[in-house]
């Protein structure tokens, strides 16, 4: 790309002359690396490709974001490419030399839309979870619209994501940031179609205002050592924590609105979860198993979450239309859930185990149900009259020896013609 001078609008697009490369890709890219080299930092993606003459762009290789940039999607529909494998946005320093250490990590990236600004998925390629990394094919990572590893200070608000081949923003060691403003439209047609993934090493993140359907969980915080154990940065813990998730206004075609899963020492703790809304009630298509999940006995690649491990959580304002309130298993400490509103569909409230009809309809895989509580208060919990269900509003079962209640207070149940509580225990 020839020389260039800071525009006197503040910004680039993809559609001034300096920047239209041979492909749509390559004109945002020489758009992002034009605002990057002149100091301006922000790119503005239009409505109109000029390049075609078409209301689209799209996307065949990753747009690789630099520090200090500021990409604008103003009513501008983005679509990955058929057959492609790569991301829609991607980090720059991700896979670069010093990409695992201290020095690979990247600060200030925003991406925002204004309007209508939609990030398509398009058609599946192939590429899934069964796939990856075999006969060819990388990563799954690579059908995330939105990948950010290792990045400082960022924002992600007012886009639509659409048709994700596999989930739709994955977060990795990420910190102080906000996600905010995001409504997903996926049906379930490709495994994992979650909305947002955090995942080992997020940290000081707020997630607000997401709207939509996911095919499977709706937001999901994953501390695992499987497969993101190569994408571990030297010196940084893995833990998840302070996150603020709330204003969720949405669904899942049969799974969670929002997933808290830990193992192999990964520790989640300080959380905030609240006015969490499924929106599933009259829809045929959609009934997620839980609004809220805590926890769950299977992906452990060394061993299994222990108490203390997932620790103060701050639950409130949970509105559920569909099986179960709160979902609980592995477990759960120094913790409170409070406020929850339940329509005469729901079976529990709260508890640790799910019925093999429900799980069956949610397509739930290696069930291991169960969970150990300690120094925790379940409180005011409203149930509607005219419900089916037969079993308690809040239902603490014993699956394994580990399993148990320490210090555990529920109060302030209304369900009229309902058992308040049943429990495996003695305390």
């Amino acid at each position: 790309m020839e020389k260039t001078t800071c525009p006197v609008c503040g910004f680039f697009t993809p559609n001034d002359p300096v920047c239209m490369g041979a492909s749509d890709s390559e004109s945002i890219q020489n758009a992002v690396d034009a605002a990057s080299r002149c100091g301006v930092g922000k790119v503005v993606i239009p409505a109109v490709n000029a390049r075609t003459g078409e209301c689209r762009w799209n996307v065949d290789r990753a747009i690789l974001l630099p520090d200090h940039i500021h990409v604008v999607l103003d009513n501008a529909y983005l679509r990955q490419t058929d057959g492609s494998m790569d991301n829609v946005f991607r980090n720059a320093g991700m896979y670069a030399p010093e990409w695992l250490t201290p020095a690979g990590e990247q600060t200030d990236i925003r991406l925002s839309g204004i309007g209508t600004a939609v990030i398509d998925g398009g058609v599946p390629n192939g590429l899934t979870q069964g796939t990856s990394e075999k006969n060819g094919f990388p990563h799954v990572r690579f059908n995330n619209p939105i990948l950010l590893h290792n990045v400082r200070n960022f924002s992600v608000e007012n886009l639509i994501i659409r048709n994700q081949r596999w989930w739709g923003m994955n977060l990795c060691f990420c910190t102080d940031g906000r996600l905010s403003d995001i409504t997903f439209e996926a049906d379930d047609s490709i495994l994992n179609q979650d909305g947002i993934d955090l995942r080992i090493g997020c940290q000081r993140i707020i997630v607000e205002r997401i709207r939509g359907q996911a095919g499977d969980d709706l937001i999901a915080l994953s501390g695992f050592l499987g497969g993101d154990k190569k994408l571990a940065v030297e010196g940084k813990s893995i833990d998840i924590r302070d996150i603020l998730i709330r204003d969720v206004m949405g669904t899942s075609v049969s799974k969670t609105l929002v997933a808290l899963r830990n193992h192999d020492g990964c520790v989640i703790r300080d959380i905030t979860i609240d006015n969490i809304h499924d929106t599933s009630v009259g829809s045929d298509a959609n009934h997620p198993y839980a609004v809220v999940r805590i926890g769950q006995k299977m992906y452990s690649h060394t061993r299994r979450s222990e108490p203390g491990e997932t620790s103060n959580i701050h639950i409130s304002n949970i509105h559920a239309h569909a099986y179960h309130g709160i979902l609980i298993n592995v477990t759960l400490t120094e913790s409170v859930i409070r406020g929850i509103f339940c329509d005469k569909n729901v079976i529990c409230a709260v508890t640790t185990q799910v019925g093999e009809d429900v799980a069956e309809k949610a397509h739930i895989r290696n069930i291991v149900q169960g969970a150990f509580i300690r120094n925790t208060v379940i409180e005011d919990i409203f149930c509607e009259p005219g419900g089916e269900s037969d079993r308690a509003v809040v239902e603490l079962a014993r699956w394994e020896d580990c399993d148990g209640e320490e210090n555990v207070t529920v109060r302030n149940i209304y369900a009229a013609g309902r058992r308040d509580v049943y429990s495996d225990f003695d305390t």
